[in-house]
């Protein structure tokens, strides 16, 4: 997604200053940032929201950018924001931005390779890859933690409690 965005965040730009910017940005209207939101009283999440914080601010500032008809002046936010050429998507990842949506809240539901510019493989930014998720659905789970015991360390958690309550008895 990243390398398709025709504004984006200036490398020199601290990551301090992004909570700021996401106000800024966010507060031109819910539209801007309906693709990287989320809510989970309600299980709406956007298409990006698995991005980390750079692209998921580039992704915002680029909506407002794309909103303002694409006008230099909409990609500075005093520095923080720079224009660049945009690539076009191909393969499967055209295809997962297409079910995603110009804005992002699309319902995405081909699972994405794992080989764009942002996987594990790949690198570690820069993210090409789209949401596997809906825009109605938390992300999944591998695996459950819980904690098992069988019969003899609860026997001997029953032994140590009882201990210590005859203890605390005749103290």
């Amino acid at each position: 997604m990243y390398n398709t965005l025709g504004c984006v965040v200036t490398p020199a730009t601290s990551e301090n200053n992004y909570g700021a910017l996401f106000g800024t940005v966010c507060g031109y209207g819910n539209a801007i940032c309906a693709g990287i939101a989320a809510n989970a009283s309600t299980g709406t999440y956007g298409a990006y929201g698995m991005c980390n914080s750079t692209e998921q601010l580039a992704y915002a500032f680029n909506q407002y950018y794309v909103a303002q008809s694409s006008g230099a002046s909409a990609c500075a936010f005093n520095g923080a924001a720079q224009t660049k050429a945009p690539s076009s998507a191909g393969g499967a990842c055209a295809t997962l931005l297409s079910q995603a949506g110009s804005a992002g809240t699309g319902t995405v539901t081909s699972v994405p390779s794992g080989t764009g510019a942002g996987s594990a493989a790949g690198g570690s930014s820069g993210g090409s890859g789209a949401s596997a998720a809906s825009s109605s659905a938390g992300a999944g789970l591998s695996s459950v933690p819980s904690v098992e015991a069988g019969l003899v360390p609860m026997a001997i958690m029953l032994c140590v409690a009882a201990i210590s309550g005859m203890g605390m008895i005749v103290l």
